[in-house]
């Protein structure tokens, strides 16, 4: 396996898991706490929580989705094909 590859399979969910936590965990504390009850100290500690269980569920769950989706547009373009619908867009 090559490097890039690798370094791309796993920054890719570490990034997203960073952004997405970050985001639910402030959106959840604001809704839970109120604007008043509000601490950085307290939203800190609920995004390591909620990162250390993002993270590796990205890792494990990603290569699940990517092949689902895949799957996906596999019939998708073949089903299409079958009924006579040509892709018009050319990809360069």
């Amino acid at each position: 396996m090559n490097k890039v590859f690798l370094i791309e399979r796993l920054l890719m969910p570490f990034i997203l898991s960073i952004l997405m936590t970050c985001v639910i965990s402030l959106v959840s504390i604001i809704k839970a706490l109120g604007l008043q009850g509000f601490t950085a100290v307290g939203w800190l500690n609920a995004w390591l929580w909620s990162w250390c269980v993002a993270f590796p569920t990205l890792l494990v769950l990603l290569p699940l989705v990517r092949r689902f989706t895949q799957s996906i547009l596999h019939k998708v373009t073949a089903n299409a094909e079958q009924h006579g619908f040509h892709n018009t867009h050319n990809r360069s």
